[in-house]
């Protein structure tokens, strides 16, 4: 199977290892153990660096990384460590690269997808790992002011909360559910969220505000990197979303305080989310183009908490990290549900090149259109599914495999634009490969 990033062995792990290699010219200062800056084992699944120049969190850092990007061809995992807004704090800047999401759920690139699907069949775990502890964090008394957020692009209304996780719940506190929902910070103790009306948070929102009563919302960052697999993904309502993170991890994450977040989160943002709305946006959205300027609700701040000298995640939206998230989430479960149907389909890859979910490849030996039918009805946004026996180069097999087709509207925001199309590479080309 091709893969969208540039992957490598690291050093006895077994994991896949992203190999930016060195940045000459960049600014960028190569950290040799995890731990040093601050962060978890699985990030020595990467190469990590600091970088250690002046920088605003006004655009120029967030630039910074996009600039050695496009000069080196790969997008470098970095701490910035002297924002000249923020003394003292610091910002992970592409912090969820797909070998840290792999080490962190300790499997590979090749064994992922069945492992993946094996534990989620499991039952809850119920033992924490042995010596896992509740990490140190303490009160922000400027709340949001002293938080090292940053504008990711020119264009952005302001600073953004971006890889923080919403964790919500209904008003009996049953649904646990988490999301990443963007936040324009406004004040100190003020923020406008979106919450899409498709989510789960704006489903336990309404619950809330029919009781007459603003949302509890908590918001964390820096806890496990496996944990934000499940934020990003788009689970079943019911239930609460800690116990398939924990069915995935194989252990019982320990949480604490209302709604619950990680103990191992290095910072927490509480507050209440109203029915009271402001104008938001606009903002660079993953697709590549500005979310423009809509009425969001309002999110009053009431207490953040944070571990002194841990980097504060930040995700720039339709780079590599946020598009990561997409894809692997929707890998993950598109494979667990077609082989709990029954198709012996051997690997499901989303195309970061297609935003992470709107394009997908099942590879199986019998492709079919009720193996179409069956991952075009579990996820709707998608607007391409292939299936066929080898799509490791796409263009090759769609022109030299006959196929069926399937096509129903594709839906956006309630509307209709245009049509999805499921395509099932069933007729395979005639004759012997040539060889080069």
């Amino acid at each position: 199977m091709s893969a969208d990033l540039s992957t490598g062995t690291a050093g006895g792990s077994g994991q896949q290892r992203h190999t930016g290699g060195d940045f000459p010219g960049s600014g960028l200062t190569r950290v040799v153990c995890a731990a040093e800056i601050g962060l978890p084992g699985c990030y020595d699944a990467v190469d990590l660096y600091t970088y250690d120049a002046p920088v605003s969190t006004r655009v120029e850092a967030a630039r910074t990384v996009a600039d050695i990007e496009r000069t080196h061809g790969s997008r470098p995992t970095v701490v910035f460590t002297h924002l000249t807004e923020r003394p003292g704090a610091r910002v992970l800047c592409h912090p969820y690269p797909r070998a840290v999401l792999l080490a962190a759920l300790t499997t590979s690139e090749e064994k992922h997808l069945p492992e993946m699907a094996d534990r989620l069949a499991r039952p809850v775990p119920t033992e924490p790992v042995p010596g896992q502890g509740v990490v140190v964090r303490r009160d922000v008394p400027g709340l949001l002011a002293e938080l090292p957020l940053l504008q990711h692009r020119p264009g952005d209304a302001g600073p953004y909360l971006t890889a923080g996780v919403g964790v919500t719940t209904r008003p009996d506190g049953s649904g646990v559910n988490m999301g990443f929902y963007r936040a324009q910070v406004v004040g100190p103790d003020r923020a406008r969220i979106f919450l899409d009306p498709r989510t789960d948070g704006h489903r336990n929102l309404r619950e809330w505000l029919a009781t007459g009563r603003p949302m509890p919302i908590s918001v964390f960052l820096g806890a496990d990197p496996a944990v934000t697999v499940v934020a990003a993904s788009r689970l079943p309502a019911e239930g609460d979303d800690y116990e398939i993170a924990s069915r995935l991890l194989g252990h019982r994450i320990g949480v604490s305080g209302s709604p619950p977040v990680p103990d191992d989160a290095t910072h927490v943002i509480t507050g209440l989310v109203h029915e009271e709305d402001e104008v938001e946006g606009p903002f660079g959205e993953f697709k590549g183009y500005y979310a423009e300027a809509r009425r969001s609700n309002v999110l009053t701040v009431t207490g953040v908490f944070a571990t002194p000298g841990a980097p504060m995640p930040t995700i720039v939206a339709g780079a590599e990290s946020g598009l990561t998230l997409m894809s692997f989430q929707n890998e993950y479960l598109m494979y667990a549900h077609l082989r709990g149907a029954g198709h012996p389909i051997r690997s499901v890859r989303y195309s970061l090149k297609a935003r992470g979910e709107f394009v997908a490849y099942i590879e199986c030996d019998e492709p079919s259109a009720e193996l179409v039918r069956e991952a075009m009805a579990f996820d709707v946004r998608s607007k391409v599914v292939v299936c066929g026996p080898d799509l490791s180069n796409p263009g090759q097999a769609l022109a030299t495999y006959g196929f069926t087709t399937r096509t129903e509207p594709y839906y956006r925001k309630g509307r209709v634009e245009g049509q999805r199309i499921g395509l099932a590479l069933v007729i395979p080309p005639e004759g012997r490969p040539t060889e080069y």
